[in-house]
């Protein structure tokens, strides 16, 4: 599986593009969750998020964090939205489940093809649902609970300018407990 930098005012860390797209749509699905003004940033950040998450290119995913955070306020509410994914990773065992990343995966899904940006109908959505990285029926990705908690701490991290490593840094930032 690649791996994509993901960046933020020129530091980030690497992560396997599956935690990306897991991260995308754990942030959709937030965002989604919360009532915002149609017409605000977060909205739109949404639909990027959307289409970054297909993958169009392996090594290559974005959560584009320095086209849309680009002031406090902004970036106080992704925080608040990653603090809720944490909290909700911990609470619950089925939150990271195959059955629930696929069912993000549909909803991120269905914003490109509402937009008009990939896809000709429901049918290729479930197709391409039903043979994502998150097939089966069986909950093999909640053991990696601890990764994707440590995943989004270092987006926080990250967001807060208090991770300072860059695309050429050792990756010791994925160090976690079990």
């Amino acid at each position: 599986m690649a791996s994509s930098f993901i960046e933020f005012k020129d530091y980030g860390f690497w992560a396997k593009d599956g935690f990306v797209e897991a991260m995308q749509n754990c942030l959709i699905n937030e965002i989604k969750l919360t009532e915002f003004d149609s017409n605000s940033w977060i909205i739109q950040y949404k639909e990027e998020l959307a289409l970054h998450s297909l993958p169009l290119i392996y090594g290559g995913m974005s959560m584009s964090l320095d086209e849309f955070l680009i002031d406090k306020e902004r970036k106080e509410l992704i925080i608040k939205l990653i603090k809720k994914i944490i909290k909700k990773i911990n609470s619950s065992e089925n939150y990271i489940s195959n059955e629930n990343l696929r069912e993000m995966r549909k909803n991120a899904l269905q914003i490109l093809l509402k937009n008009g940006n990939a896809f000709k109908d429901e049918s290729e959505i479930n197709e391409d649902v039903k043979n994502s990285r998150w097939r089966g029926i069986d909950n093999c990705v909640s053991q990696y609970k601890d990764r994707y908690i440590n995943a989004f701490l270092l987006l926080e991290k990250l967001i807060n300018e208090k991770l300072k490593t860059d695309a050429s840094s050792v990756e010791s930032y994925w160090e976690y407990k079990n």
